[in-house]
């Protein structure tokens, strides 16, 4: 007899309905089938059918909760044979209103997605984007309407910030996102070892057959491969991929968690600020990962250069509906300044008809003659659907900050610093200046060193070496990632500034507020019930109260809306003094610095210009050196030349000749082991490549226990040809270091 609440129809028969989705919201991912009424294999009751409209409700097998059972969700069959409907079919929410109190974020919202869109949700901080996100996996119930999704559409969701309770090593959360091939995957080694035993029949070489077939569509002898490309994108290194995940912080589970999720690859992809834990190495690999992308994807973003470069499609939501752009970011900022300046003429042509007819009413209402007239007017008046103009989110207030004591030419300077955590070293004796008028970008990957560069200067944290110091008369203020987590949640917003003010400063604090976009009754708001981007706001008012010659600012961006972010834009363009930042906002950073340093290997690389001038250069730089040419200068392309060389042409290409000698010599062993190791990769790639073709002839299977000692070898080469591959790579870039090392030290000769 079966166990209650568990369907014992065979895999290969009830998978062609299959609906999994993807929750990173809670603790395991929800695996569910969907059977079809009529499968005998199914000993749960039959799905109701409408005859009318030729869609089917459907029940759920396995013991997990139907999507169909929860209220305000539905999810719809396809009627079989259609196509049409298959393709382009998609998730849809039906009126959907949602209030929390006297807070109404949606009103009657319909939303139909269509296949393959790249969509970019907008709108004011509190508009309700991360609740619709909420509403539609089924994590928040709606108070009316519903979300109809099809069955075989699976919804993958990334919410902002999520602990990780999982054990085990990274690479094994990032394949938990394909649950269904591990379980096919010891489903077969199951398989193997009763064929090798001898334990075999024709419908048991039968079923084996079927499930390795569905294993190798389902991209099976792929996928643990796959996972390792992404999680590199997401800047996991081989080791750390092989690390417990518990041993990361919370910004790097969520890079975890978003690579278990791509790996996933749902229809649906709902994505809520990805990229305020990344990187902007990472940044650009996922931007060019998801313009790949064949679902459909929703992404709530504030980063202006991540929405222009991956959507199609703008979703502003406000007013509790959504309005749909078509374009990137750029193109939606056009069209709404056209839009609202059409319904702002229309709204005042309405006014001016309404005024009209309302002076008419006024005049003859009481007249006998003109009754009848003055009555239509008034129906006429009732009829007539006010225009609303809606909000101009772009008239923020301008913000300049206080006027700083003037400082001296050098406002700070590091010298010949160092700095080590045991026995990682992350500075060596650097040298690091900054003067009166610089408003510098720290750049570089996670963990470079770039935070505790900022601390030193900042004197929140000690060289070992090496001293740091401030310039004449400089006065500084530092706003560190988690400034927010310093605020009194007992205080009001108003009442937090008041506690920092000076009897100076106390005049300021409500015109500081107001450019923060704190106004009216907003300033007596409680802090605990602030959002993420309302604290952080907050906490950035709270810095800029004094004046100050020199900020020191890491992620200022983090969790602030793109109306927030212009006021501070406008603020740090037009400020005297000298900053430093440390942002993974491109838009944010091409708009206020003048210089860029890259931090990279425990060195600091000066490039004058905007953050595109040195991504520019840095582009030309990777090429050279792909190219074997070494480096170039980091002055721009229409930079001068020096007046000419300062040692002869003659020292200097002796000098570049011993360089390269010493160089051939300390690549010659890696570069022999490369060699090796190549020959082997290729050896095994051909083996990999004929024992995928026999895996995949169904004569194969005829030959009954030969299966799986074929079987088993391409497991053997397969998991061999991975190591060696790890081995080449890291081989490579023991290579790579050596000779950009050398490529260094002749750029520097050349420059002499």
């Amino acid at each position: 007899m079966p166990r209650a609440g568990r369907c014992t129809s065979p895999w290969r028969r009830c998978q062609r309905t299959i609906v999994s989705s993807l929750f990173l919201g809670v603790k395991d991912p929800v695996g569910m089938r969907l059977m079809p009424p009529s499968d005998p294999g199914c000993d749960h009751p039959e799905g109701t059918r409408d005859d009318s409209s030729g869609w089917k409700r459907v029940s759920i097998c396995g013991g997990h909760p139907a999507p169909a059972t929860l209220p305000g969700r539905r999810v719809i069959g396809i009627p079989r044979g259609n196509f049409l409907a298959e393709m382009h079919l998609m998730i849809r929410l039906d009126t959907i209103s949602k209030a929390y109190g006297n807070d109404e974020l949606f009103r009657n919202l319909n939303w139909q997605l269509s296949p393959g869109q790249k969509i970019g949700l907008v709108g004011p901080n509190g508009a309700g984007k991360t609740t619709l996100f909420r509403v539609i996996v089924g994590q928040e119930e709606a108070d009316r309407g519903e979300v109809i999704q099809p069955r075989g559409v699976r919804v993958g969701y990334l919410p902002q910030e999520l602990a990780v309770e999982e054990q085990g090593s990274v690479l094994d959360l990032v394949l938990g996102g394909r649950q269904d091939l591990l379980d096919m995957e010891r489903d077969l080694q199951r398989a193997e070892e009763a064929l090798a035993r001898g334990e075999s029949s024709e419908q048991a070489s039968a079923a084996y057959a079927d499930l390795q077939e569905q294993f190798r569509v389902r991209g099976g002898y792929e996928f643990r491969s796959r996972a390792r490309e992404i999680a590199a994108g997401m800047g996991f290194s081989n080791e750390e991929m092989d690390a417990p995940i518990q041993t990361f912080s919370g910004g790097w589970q969520m890079r975890a968690l978003l690579s278990r999720l791509l790996l996933f690859r749902p229809e649906v992809l709902l994505l809520d600020e990805p990229t305020n834990h990344l990187d902007l190495e990472s940044i650009e690999w996922l931007e060019k990962f998801l313009s790949g992308y064949e679902g459909t994807i929703i992404v709530i973003s504030h980063d202006r250069y991540f929405l222009n470069r991956l959507v199609d499609t703008i979703a502003e939501l406000s007013g509790g509906q959504v309005q749909l752009y078509k374009g990137n970011y750029d193109n939606f900022i056009k069209e709404r300044r056209e839009r609202r300046e059409r319904i702002v003429t229309q709204a005042a042509e309405q006014a001016k008809e309404i005024a009209q007819i309302e002076e008419f009413i006024e005049r003859f209402r009481y007249k006998a003659s003109k009754a009848r007239q003055a009555q239509s007017r008034i129906k006429q008046l009732e009829k007539i659907e006010r225009i609303v103009v809606p909000p101009d989110y772009e008239a923020t207030i301008g913000f300049e900050f206080p006027a700083p004591p003037r400082i001296g030419k050098v406002a700070l300077e590091a010298r010949q610093v160092s700095k080590r955590f045991d026995d990682n070293i992350i500075y060596e004796g650097v040298d690091f200046v900054l003067e009166r008028g610089d408003h510098v970008a720290l750049v570089g990957p996670n963990g470079a060193g770039k935070t505790t560069l900022l601390k030193m200067l900042a004197g929140r944290l000690q060289p070992d070496e090496g001293e740091v110091v401030e310039g004449h008369n400089v006065q500084l203020r530092y706003f560190a990632q988690h400034s927010v987590d310093q605020l009194d949640l007992r205080r009001t917003v108003l009442q937090e500034m008041e506690a920092s003010a000076t009897m100076e400063s106390a005049s300021r604090v409500r015109s500081i507020l107001g450019a923060f976009l704190f106004s009216g009754d907003d300033v007596h708001k409680p802090i605990s019930v602030l959002s993420g981007g309302e604290k952080g706001r907050l906490a950035l008012a709270k810095m800029l109260l004094e004046p100050a010659g020199v900020l020191l600012l890491d992620e200022p961006t983090n969790h602030l809306d793109i109306s927030s972010r212009q006021v501070l834009e406008h603020a740090l363009k037009h400020f005297e003094g000298a900053f430093c930042v440390i942002s993974h906002d491109r838009y944010f950073l091409n708009e206020v610095v003048n210089k860029v340093v890259l931090v990279e290997d425990g060195q600091l690389k000066l490039y004058p210009g905007t953050y595109e001038e040195f991504r520019w250069r840095r582009e030309r730089e990777l090429e050279s050196e792909d190219q074997g040419q070494g480096t170039v200068s980091a002055a721009s392309p229409s930079s001068s030349v020096s007046d000419g060389p300062l040692v002869s042409r003659k020292d200097q290409r002796r000098a570049l000749a011993e360089i390269r000698k010493r160089r051939d010599a300390e690549t010659r062993t890696l570069r022999a082991q490369l060699k090796k190791l190549e020959a082997k990769i290729e050896a095994l790639e051909t083996e990999h490549s004929e024992l995928q073709t026999i895996l995949a002839d169904p004569a194969t299977y005829e030959a009954g226990d030969e299966v799986a000692g074929i079987n088993q070898r391409f497991h053997a080469v397969e998991e061999e040809l991975t190591e060696v591959l790890m081995a080449w790579e890291e081989q490579g870039a023991a290579v790579e270091a050596i000779e950009q090392r050398y490529a260094e030290e002749e750029a520097a000769v050349r420059e002499n």
